[in-house]
């Protein structure tokens, strides 16, 4: 027990003298505190300047958070922008597409009207030679010989009515078949005229449809080229990493940022930035309609959290975990919840 007096008296009551020495040639001044007391002023020191550090450290995280939070905002004002010019090239497209739907169905219907009106013409011929009583073989040297036979006739008609009697009623009858030959040897002349324009004009017609089907012919093969092109442009960065937040596939890259790269870089297609707003664009599509280029897209209950592209086969590529990277997987290896067409063929 003394001992133990002892040792509070002569160490931890042990005092300290802080000596401050002024630049003046006085006597210096002494000061004595308890170790105690120095001890909770150097206490103090540490956590004024620990207190310090910290809201220095978070007022610069804050800043920095302010500065992200500016570009975010700026970054949606534009990407904003780009979906309203991008809703209305396609409401554009669509429209260009209807009429020109509209023109084909209209260039078909004209050309049923002239097929139609041919087979009348034809079938207007085929009764006015039998009434004339010729070989339909011999239509086109009837033609060509048609009015110099008619004239040669009208000619002796009119010699044989000079030399018969007034009242002969053989001279009448052969006048009234001379009048009506001409009139129907004329009235084929103009049918046939009739018949080659209107053979012209359905021979344009079909010219007109050959084309307009090989543009879509031409459009169709671009369409599946640019298919292609987006599956084995996805295809090239299986093995490299996943990066959430990411949005280059070469650096790394999350889903819904492969996907936006993939599509915006080699089919000029602008994709939303998130999986669950991806999942909103485009036309839905049933799994016996997908086709290579579509968005399959996966959930976690209500809410889309993952999105793929189809490569064909039942298979999909899509950036999928930071422990397997950019991949390729069964389509079904989760259930997908949606698939959709992007490309807008």
């Amino acid at each position: 027990m003394m001992k133990w007096k002892k040792f509070k008296r002569e160490r931890i009551s042990l005092n300290y003298t802080v000596m401050l020495l002024p630049h003046s040639q006085k006597k210096p001044i002494h000061f004595k505190t308890p170790v105690w007391t120095f001890g909770l002023i150097f206490l103090g020191i540490l956590a004024l300047s620990g207190t310090c550090l910290f809201f220095a450290g978070s007022r610069h995280q804050l800043k920095e958070v302010q500065w992200e939070k500016e570009q975010l905002e700026q970054e949606w004002v534009m990407l904003a922008v780009e979906k309203q010019m991008a809703d209305e090239e396609n409401e554009s497209l669509r429209q260009a597409r209807e009429q020109q739907e509209k023109e084909l169905k209209e260039l078909e219907e004209r050309t049923r009207d002239t097929i139609r009106e041919l087979e009348e013409l034809v079938e207007r011929e085929s009764q006015i030679r039998q009434e004339l009583g010729l070989d339909p073989s011999d239509s086109e040297d009837h033609a060509e010989d048609g009015e110099s036979a008619g004239s040669e006739e009208a000619d002796s008609v009119r010699t044989a009515e000079t030399q018969a009697p007034l009242g002969a009623v053989s001279s009448i009858s052969r006048t009234e078949r001379t009048i009506s030959f001409l009139a129907i040897q004329t009235e084929l002349s103009s049918l046939q005229n009739s018949l080659s324009q209107m053979s012209g004009q359905y021979e344009g017609y079909l010219n007109t449809i050959e084309e307009k089907k090989e543009a879509e012919a031409a459009e169709t093969a671009r369409r599946e080229a640019v298919r292609r092109t987006v599956v084995t442009s996805a295809l090239q960065f299986v093995g490299n990493p996943y990066v959430y937040g990411g949005n280059d596939p070469h650096t790394g890259a999350d889903c819904s940022g492969f996907t936006r790269y993939i599509l915006s870089h080699y089919a000029g297609v602008y994709l939303n930035r998130t999986a669950a707003s991806q999942s909103s664009q485009g036309r839905a599509v049933s799994v016996d309609e997908a086709r290579p280029g579509d968005l399959v897209f996966y959930s976690s209950g209500s809410r889309v959290n993952h999105v793929a592209i189809y490569i064909g086969d039942g298979r999909v590529v899509h950036a999928s975990n930071e422990r397997t990277g950019i991949t390729t997987s069964n389509m079904y290896y989760r259930t997908p919840t949606k698939i959709v067409n992007v490309l807008g063929d």
